[in-house]
């Protein structure tokens, strides 16, 4: 039996604020209720003295052009560096650029209300990193999609950094709610994800990004359309295979197995020669054959089998219920990161079956 992990965003640690009526609500509850500031940085280095007057009168005019002595140590501002830091308790969060702009935390809410509606968001999980360096804020969509009767809900996952490592990532993506499988695709013009530099123009393009992403009663309406166009075509278990190994495969892996005398079913049935000739890794032979396997026992599988909506979900099932990445790096690499592209990907390659 394989076990549901649930979504990406519900790892230990987030806070859980479905139960928030309110942006104000979540806010507190999930400790997001703070400010962030940007400070001049300064440096620390040691400094030996003498007592010569020749000495003295450096350090005055040092000093006249901004250093300051304490001690056995000199600061010294440096150019073009500053600190990101918490102003409600003064704790630093990262090193920045002159031009960095920052984007607060009630800029996510205010993202929320624009792109959903004022207090129309069904608030899900939130929370930070460390001390503040990164947020979170997910929300559920008010309006879901049908596939064949399977229910399939839509959400928005929103972060931010502050300490430099990164930008504003936005990201609208499905859940079929019976196994938790995240469902990230992009449909015809609209993408499911946006990342937006700190730079000045950073505000403007979040107010802009609902449209990019096509979060809309219309566009949730067009992705329904295609997951039920998948539910239609039919596929063999033959096809399901070619298809799970070309997700994976690398076109150079796939031509290596022809090569040899070989195809993906027996890699999927993990051939030991297979995998010696083709010289594939023992890592990804386990991937596809272990797809393979949750193709036909994963949690709402048994339905679905025998159409590319299945072969889809079988993909996104092992990345969701079976990889054994946990926590922080789940989230990244579902939402964002390789394991999103390869459920992207399985969404791209499904048209063709």
């Amino acid at each position: 039996m394989y076990k549901v992990k649930g979504k990406p965003w519900t790892y230990s640690g987030a806070i859980d604020v479905s139960d928030c009526a309110t942006a104000k609500e979540v806010m507190l509850k999930a400790g997001l209720n703070f400010n962030v500031a940007k400070c001049e940085l300064v440096g620390k280095m040691p400094i030996k003295l003498t007592g010569t007057d020749e000495e003295l009168d450096r350090i005055i005019k040092e000093q006249k052009e901004g250093a300051h002595v304490f001690g056995t140590d000199i600061y010294r501002k440096c150019d073009n560096a500053f600190a990101t830091y918490r102003t409600d308790y003064n704790i630093p969060l990262g090193v920045v650029k002159s031009k960095y702009t920052i984007v607060q935390n009630n800029d996510a809410f205010n993202f929320f209300d624009d792109a959903i509606g004022k207090n129309s968001a069904i608030w899900q999980t939130a929370g930070f990193w460390g001390n503040g360096e990164r947020i979170f804020v997910s929300a559920k969509l008010p309006n879901n999609i049908l596939v064949k009767g399977d229910p399939v809900e839509n959400y928005l996952v929103f972060t931010n950094t502050h300490d430099g490592s990164g930008g504003v990532k936005i990201l609208f993506t499905p859940i079929r709610v019976i196994c938790q499988n995240t469902l990230n695709a992009a449909i015809r013009t609209s993408s499911n994800y946006v990342s937006f530099r700190h730079t000045t123009s950073v505000h403007n393009k979040i107010s802009v990004a609902q449209e990019i992403l096509g979060i809309s009663k219309i566009k949730s309406e067009e992705f329904g359309q295609y997951c039920n166009l998948l539910a239609n075509i039919k596929v063999t278990d033959e096809d399901v295979i070619q298809f799970i190994g070309e997700n994976l495969l690398t076109s150079d892996e796939i031509q290596r197995l022809k090569d040899t005398g070989h195809t993906i079913k027996d890699i999927a049935y993990r051939s030991g020669l297979a995998l010696t000739d083709s010289k594939i890794s023992s890592r990804k032979m386990n991937v596809i054959s272990d797809t393979y396997s949750y193709y036909f026992d994963g949690p709402g599988q048994r339905d679905i089998l025998g159409t590319a909506w299945g072969a889809v979900n079988a993909i996104s099932g092992y990345y969701s219920n079976i990889d054994n990445i946990e926590g922080t790096k789940r989230f990244d690499s579902i939402c964002y990161g390789d394991k999103s592209r390869k459920i992207e990907n399985a969404f791209a390659l499904a048209e063709a079956l």
